[in-house]
């Protein structure tokens, strides 16, 4: 066998396992977010509608109670589609953003970016279930959003 047919047999082989290896890891489950987010909410008694405009194949999620409204939907890792949830959340005087169960005035890019990797390769592995979601949450003036224990709906077993 010359070298250059091993070479082409080699680059083949490493094909069939990087290909191979996508169909054996499933995709991301991103629904567990939605759920985990609502019962979060409804813990705290707000009222919460699932709207129909999905963003980052989670739908937008609208939260009330009192005169406090919240408007929460998922960022990508990379920040990406930070201003269509912005434009969607139209009207709220404050937004903040959620990760790894604490609360960031911008999004950490950096660190959302790095951890998505990292939680991906983990997940490929087997290691980790979930990649760690970013969340945008728009609030009104009324609310104080931020004190709410983020760090608890990060906790639950299906979040991490």
């Amino acid at each position: 066998m010359s070298s250059s047919s091993a070479f082409r047999a080699s680059i083949a082989a490493v094909l069939l396992l990087a290909i191979g290896w996508k169909i054996a890891v499933p995709a991301d489950n991103k629904s567990h977010l939605k759920e985990d987010l609502i019962e979060f909410l409804e813990t705290r008694h707000f009222n919460v509608v699932v709207t129909d405009q999905i963003v980052n194949d989670m739908p937008m999620v609208r939260a009330n109670i009192a005169s406090c409204q919240l408007h929460v939907a998922r960022l990508t890792p990379d920040g990406s589609n930070a201003n269509l949830i912005r434009h969607l959340a139209a009207g709220a005087e404050h937004s903040f953003v959620v990760f790894r169960g604490v609360v960031y005035t911008r999004q950490p890019v950096f660190w959302t970016v790095l951890d998505y990797l990292w939680s991906r390769f983990l997940r490929e592995l087997g290691l980790a279930r979930h990649i760690s979601p970013v969340i945008s949450v728009a609030e009104s003036s009324s609310c104080d959003a931020e004190r709410l224990p983020w760090g608890e709906l990060q906790g639950s077993p299906r979040a991490s």
